[in-house]
Formats: C-alpha cells, structure tokens, sequence
C-alpha cells in the first residue's frame, strides 16, 4: 500500500515528466465524403485509407528568454537641474521709501517657472523668516520699524530646500520716533 506523501510524490514527478517531453502528437490530412480537406489530430472514422497521410510538423521554434534589463534609474524628488528658476521682487522696488505712518508695505514676487506642487515662497527680512512658507506671491508686512531693511523671497521644497533666491531689495520705512 503506498502511503499518501508517497503516492503525491509519485504523481508530482509523473506530471513533471509529462511536462518536460516535447509533445509530439499526430496529425491526419485526408478528404472527407464532401471533397474537402480535414487536418485533424484523429484518423476518420470511416475508412478511407488511401487519401489519409500524417502530416509532418517541424520542430517548435525554441529560442531564450530576452536579457533581463535593469529598470530605469529614477532621480530624487528634488530638485531638477535642468531648471533655471528665477525669484524676483516685483514690489517694492529697490530704494523705495515706505512713508511716515505705521510701517505697513505689501511685497510681491514673480516666480519663473510658476511655483510646483510642494514648492513654497518664503519671506525674510534683514535674513530671518517673518511669514509662513506660501504660494502665493504676495505678503503684506505690518508695524516693521523704522530705518533700512533688506527684503529676500527664497523659493523652496517642502523639506526646506532653497531652489532660489532673490536678489535683496532694500527699504527704507520712515516711522515717528519717541524721544
């Protein structure tokens, strides 16, 4: 009696054996009672052995698998240095002199190309960060103190990567002063 790891295995290697010999089966040609030609992989069933003839096959085309090719190589998410970007202030002009009042001006930028999904613009003032990172391209600046400061916009990824600069516009603000 086999047992049934035995018996499985006895039937895993038969069909691997089956699978693995070229199949070679046979193929008929004859005319059937009608006059037309039969290809079939069984003799007729009437007798009509003289116009029977077994078909020859060539061999099955076997050639190998192609080469296996490396996937592409993807860059980073950073950024792309093919891209040329260029921040500048629109608004104020360098040199301009915000009037006697409370130190309120509006900054505007142009960015080029436009700012892309996780990209920000970020305002500094004589170098430090005053507003949240944004996309738009319009600050509005109020109670800034009096005398000469320098305005930057950085264009920058979402993990604070600086892609550009603009170039540094100077303000004057002319605030009372307390004597």
């Amino acid at each position: 009696m086999i047992n049934t790891a035995n018996g499985l295995m006895i039937v895993v290697v038969a069909i691997a054996t089956l699978c693995t010999q070229p199949s070679q089966a046979e193929i008929f040609k004859y005319t059937d009672k009608n006059g037309k030609t039969v290809f079939s992989d069984r003799p007729p069933a009437e007798n009509q052995s003289e116009s029977i003839s077994e078909v020859e096959l060539n061999p099955t085309n076997r050639s190998a698998p192609p080469p296996k090719i490396p996937p592409p190589v993807t860059e980073s998410l950073g950024a792309d240095p093919a891209v040329r970007y260029t921040t500048t202030i629109t608004s104020p002009v360098d040199g301009t002199t915000v009037p006697m009042g409370p130190g309120n001006f509006v900054v505007t930028a142009q960015f080029s190309p436009p700012l892309a999904a996780g990209e920000y613009g970020v305002l500094k003032l004589d170098g430090v960060t005053i507003a949240q990172p944004q996309k738009s391209n319009s600050w509005q600046l109020n109670n800034i103190f009096r005398g000469e400061h320098q305005v930057t916009i950085e264009r920058q990824t979402a993990e604070k990567e600086v892609l550009d600069t603009s170039l540094p516009t100077t303000v004057y603000v002319l605030r009372p002063s307390i004597r």
